[in-house]
């Protein structure tokens, strides 16, 4: 007996496959991957998340000569093509990632241009306005960021005065509070991330050392605690990075020394990572931002040209 799919999950698996249907129309850069509509503003070290598929951008470090901007820009995978919204009130790059709880976008931390800021900005997209929420404990860049049972959870590896920390703090939006929470055992400065099973993962990034490292954690809310897990095969920082079908994938990434063209994945269950050798990505990535919607992947930022911007979407094998 078949076991009945509910009318969202019906949906997204309708809306995944007009979206594939969609890329494989669009012209191919490498295997697995298909060129985008680039951003009208092309940004790195953005903030990026998706609601109701629709996917968000905000702020980043303009290649066009501009430096830190608020812009946000929303891109529909369906029509392919980008709209530009209300500008954040501060410019802000290089922050902690975005969050998505209830419909509604906040985003916390981001350098401004000469140090982070302690910002929690919520965005709302039926009313397209942006408000200030109760400020971070500390002053944030170049963090993780993860949402669990409705709660922000944000890691704050940079201040920009001096060194990397490996701070942990929890934004509760029914009451307003921040805690402050367990301290991973690594600082992870421009890592990768993502959710999976109601743990946050963080891989990579610079440490306590100012070396690139390729560390594992997981943080688990039930226990307000860390849990070292395999390493990364290629250490990297400021990657692209989503959890996408339970797994959680980087793509590219500075070593300390060049930018890499890897997709690396790790497995939760059988705690290993490997590399996609067959999905590399199409140019050396580096201050990249990704997103899944509908179980695809759509991965933005600078090709190392400094004045170019792409996008694209990846459609991942099971590997």
């Amino acid at each position: 007996m078949k076991t009945p799919i509910g009318k969202t999950a019906r949906a997204h698996h309708m809306l995944a496959g007009i979206l594939a249907t969609l890329l494989l129309a669009l012209p191919a850069t490498a295997a697995d991957w298909k060129s985008m509509t680039p951003p009208p503003v092309p940004t790195g070290y953005a903030a990026v998340e998706t609601i109701n598929g629709i996917i968000y951008v905000a702020g980043g470090w303009d290649y066009n000569g501009g430096g830190a901007n608020a812009t946000l820009q929303a891109f529909n995978p369906e029509t392919n093509s980008w709209t530009s919204l209300a500008n954040m009130p501060l410019t802000l790059y290089e922050g902690d990632g975005a969050g998505v709880i209830n419909g509604q976008l906040y985003v916390a931390g981001g350098w401004n241009g000469y140090l982070p800021t302690d910002t929690l900005l919520l965005y709302d997209p039926p009313s397209n306005t942006w408000t200030y929420l109760p400020s971070m404990p500390l002053l944030s860049g170049g963090g993780a960021t993860g949402v669990i049972n409705s709660q922000l959870y944000v890691t704050t590896p940079e201040d920009g005065y001096d060194g990397y920390y490996n701070f942990l703090d929890m934004y509760d939006p029914l009451s307003g509070i921040w805690t402050s929470l367990a301290q991973s055992a690594s600082a992870h400065a421009n890592p990768a991330f993502g959710v999976i099973n109601g743990l946050l993962y963080v891989a990579g990034g610079v440490n306590g050392n100012a070396v690139v490292t390729n560390v594992l954690e997981a943080y688990n809310p039930a226990t307000n605690s860390w849990t070292t897990l395999a390493p990364m095969k290629t250490a990297v920082q400021s990657p692209a990075s989503i959890a996408l079908n339970g797994k959680l994938y980087v793509f590219g990434g500075s070593d300390g020394t060049n930018n890499v063209a890897t997709v690396q994945v790790y497995d939760p269950y059988k705690n290993k990572w490997m590399i996609l050798s067959s999905s590399a990505s199409p140019g050396a990535l580096s201050g990249w931002s990704g997103v899944s919607v509908y179980g695809l992947a759509f991965v933005e930022g600078d090709t190392g040209l400094g004045t170019t911007n792409e996008y694209f979407a990846f459609l991942p094998s099971i590997p």
